[in-house]
């Protein structure tokens, strides 16, 4: 009897090795990686809102030769050169006063409509910290903003036709010198003297008059409004340290309700590759209406930024899945899918970043982003595009002059048309 047990264990032990044995002997297979998926093509069988950011176009983009150089010349990393060797359709842009921006913005807004954008979104606004509402918007930037502006009658006028705007707030600027150990509440007050009487302002309160003159602008016909509320997109809001973010948002929308008459619709650009859960206490529990991202193909350096490039759109489309899924499981909070063609940190700094991969302009790699975005529409349905003309990161869709370099010409106005519109 003891021999024949033996027998037995000693032939499930051989069965059980021969398993093992088989296990190791299979090969690795790339079907088993989890990543290893193609993006579907999304139809649409109803036209998706898109907006698209809108950067100053007054000089601050190519206007030094450094700049125009690297934009132009041939692409070629033997000699460590990655500009997108393009040049604008508009030509240069020059150093000019930003009212003589009109007529560039003017092309930027037909070109908008010729790829059925719904929206332009403005610069950053900025606030004038030094002055007390109604006069506390940057100067510049209010000038930039009333060319947009339908109820503008002393600027010269983008000529918008059935192009609307929305508005971007520079909250990270309003914010400088907050942080956890500086809260928007503890803030030292300012002091502003209006016809030599001197009158104290809070920080807090600086920050509802900013928005408050913002909303002022919720009133022209050409203002963007989402399900009949004014879309106002935050840039920064992960800087805005406060004691209770939920009571600084609800005091904002009442703020904005009581000015206007209007619920605001607040859009937070997230910085890119971030988790959502590491902004609960600043615009997570502030309750902000949507969550879009900054530019997904500014992937970072070193290691990361050139593991991310490997399978660029498919990491893009697990991260939209899960902060989607984060924000409003947590939070309630819908999520707006952003989509960018390219970046380049080439361009912009004096000594470029060669560990930081550049991610070209491709345009089955464009479509695929465009579907990942599909894919992650939230329940307001909204797409947005970094950018119409930024020229500084090499992440627009502006036109090119075809015949020059790889001039793509109007290829990406209009495959924003062709993926986010019925046909």
């Amino acid at each position: 009897m003891m021999k024949r047990n033996i027998n037995i264990v000693l032939t499930g032990l051989t069965i059980a090795l021969m398993a093992s044995s088989c296990k190791k002997d299979k090969s690795p297979s790339i079907d088993d990686y989890p990543l290893n998926y193609t993006i579907p093509k999304v139809a649409v069988s109803s036209d998706i809102p898109v907006g698209a950011y809108v950067y100053d176009p007054s000089g601050a983009l190519v206007a030094d030769e450094i700049k125009w150089t690297r934009i132009t010349e041939t692409y070629n990393t033997s000699i460590g050169k990655l500009g997108p060797n393009v040049q604008p359709t508009l030509g240069r842009y020059e150093l000019k006063p930003v009212i003589a921006s009109v007529s560039r913005l003017d092309s930027i807004a037909r070109w908008a409509r010729e790829s059925r954008i719904d929206f332009l979104i403005t610069p950053p606004i900025r606030e004038n910290g030094n002055a007390l509402f109604p006069n506390n918007l940057n100067g510049t930037d209010s000038l930039l903003v009333n060319m947009f502006a339908e109820h503008n009658t002393v600027l010269p006028s983008v000529n918008m036709g059935e192009m609307k705007y929305a508005i971007s707030v520079d909250i990270q600027n309003f914010s400088a010198g907050l942080s956890n150990n500086l809260l928007l509440e503890g803030a030292p007050a300012t002091v502003i003297n209006v016809n030599g009487q001197n009158i104290t302002v809070t920080r807090e309160q600086r920050l509802y008059n900013f928005l408050k003159r913002i909303s002022l602008y919720f009133k022209d016909l050409n203002y963007y409004h989402s399900q009949g509320r004014p879309v106002l997109v935050f840039i920064g809001a992960d800087k805005l340290y406060t004691e209770d973010s939920k009571k600084v948002y609800d005091n904002i929308r009442s703020v904005i309700k009581e000015q206007t008459g209007k619920d605001v619709y607040i859009i937070a650009r997230q910085p890119q590759w971030t988790p959502s859960a590491r902004f609960e206490y600043f615009f997570n529990k502030g309750k902000v209406d949507a969550v879009s991202m900054d530019n997904m193909c500014n992937v970072g350096g070193g290691a990361t930024g050139w593991d991310r490039s490997y399978l660029l759109n498919r990491l893009i489309n697990e991260n939209y899945k899960l902060n989607k899924d984060y924000l409003s499981k947590n939070f309630g909070i819908d999520f707006i899918p952003s989509v960018s063609p390219s970046y380049t940190t080439y361009i912009n700094n004096a000594n470029p970043d060669y560990s930081a991969p550049t991610i070209r302009k491709n345009e089955n790699d464009f479509r695929e982003r465009c579907n990942v975005a599909k894919m992650n529409l939230g329940n307001n349905r909204m797409v947005l595009i970094e950018s119409m003309n930024n020229w500084t990161w090499d992440s627009q869709i502006e036109p090119t002059v075809s015949n020059y370099g790889e001039g793509y010409g109007s290829k990406y106005l209009d495959i924003v048309r062709q993926e986010f519109k019925v046909q």
